[in-house]
């Protein structure tokens, strides 16, 4: 069995090493959500999040295109990226719930490890919402995020 476990994650982690198109992870913030996120091409990434909003018993679902604007520290390994896109969900108001819908942007900094396939970010996704609520919560969505990529 211990051979078994081993020999799996040797295989992740080869595969990983070759085809880095796509990464899974978790953002936590002001709610928690999956991440998948697509590379693209050269500095676009797609970033699909779903999850629970400000742990209230909303669940939203958001998609961004970012375009990274930036590398620095004399590799690829620190990034910025800018980007935008819509968030839609249901929205927990206390009472009842309520569908939502809103554009939402995104900025975030983040760092690849050079040895790993892991990535940390730390974003701010503001989200203007536009059926119910529309300047509440969406502004103080900041989150932390840990994607591994294969």
């Amino acid at each position: 069995m211990k051979k078994l476990i081993l020999a799996s994650i040797f295989c992740l982690f080869a595969v990983a090493s070759f085809a880095q198109k796509n990464a899974l992870g978790l953002r936590a913030g002001a709610g928690t959500e999956l991440q998948y996120e697509r590379f693209l091409n050269s500095g676009n990434v797609l970033k699909v999040n779903a999850g629970m909003f400000d742990f209230d018993g909303s669940f939203f679902g958001t998609v961004v295109h970012n375009w990274e604007v930036l590398n620095w520290g004399g590799s690829d390994n620190w990034f910025l990226q800018l980007g935008v896109g819509g968030s839609v969900g249901l929205y927990n108001n206390g009472e009842t719930g309520d569908i939502n819908v809103g554009v939402s942007g995104n900025a975030a900094v983040g760092y690849r490890f050079a040895g790993a396939p892991i990535s940390l970010a730390v974003d701010y996704r503001p989200t203007v919402l536009f059926l119910h609520d529309a300047w509440g919560k969406g502004f103080g969505n900041w989150g932390l995020s840990c994607v591994f990529h294969f």
